[in-house]
């Protein structure tokens, strides 16, 4: 099965347009949850959906065509594709570009999960505390599971 190199070469066009714009998505993600404006963040996750729905529709373009050939459904059977294509082969720097892009969002996806993380445990602490409830509140029942005291009184009434 062949396919037509333009097509290839527009459809990794797309991908690193996606790619490039959803790193400096991410990017940008990183500073307003550092800086709390969580307000901001709605519309940068709907413009990141557009562009993960990009790259999400040419693998599944990629993962048909290679499972028809009966190659490898991974990056390296992608490549492995391009390279014995000779039409391809002049992609395969655009291909690796790709990848590079695609694994900087990947860790700049786990440093804004991480933050994300701290954020939601800075926020319960700060519930607990007006709740009237510790950090000491927490207990290990029989099955070594943290539970909350019952016995902590609120310290804020409304």
């Amino acid at each position: 099965m062949s396919v037509n190199p333009s097509l290839v070469s527009q459809m990794l066009d797309n991908d690193l347009a996606a790619a490039k714009v959803l790193l400096e998505l991410l990017q940008r993600e990183t500073e307003l949850l550092k800086n709390r404006q969580h307000t901001e963040l709605e519309s940068t996750l709907s413009v990141k959906a557009e562009h993960l729905n990009v790259l999400d529709a040419h693998a599944r373009e990629r993962t048909s065509l290679l499972l028809s050939l009966g190659l490898a459904n991974d990056s390296d059977g992608w490549l492995e594709y391009m390279q014995s294509t000779p039409s391809l082969t002049p992609l395969i720097a655009k291909w690796q570009e790709i990848q590079s892009v695609i694994t900087q969002c990947n860790q700049q996806n786990t440093k804004n999960g991480k933050l994300i993380n701290r954020s939601q445990q800075t926020l319960s602490r700060i519930l607990d505390l007006v709740k009237g409830k510790s950090a000491g509140d927490n207990l290990y029942n029989a099955k070594g599971v943290t539970t909350r005291s019952v016995n902590s009184g609120n310290a804020v009434k409304a």
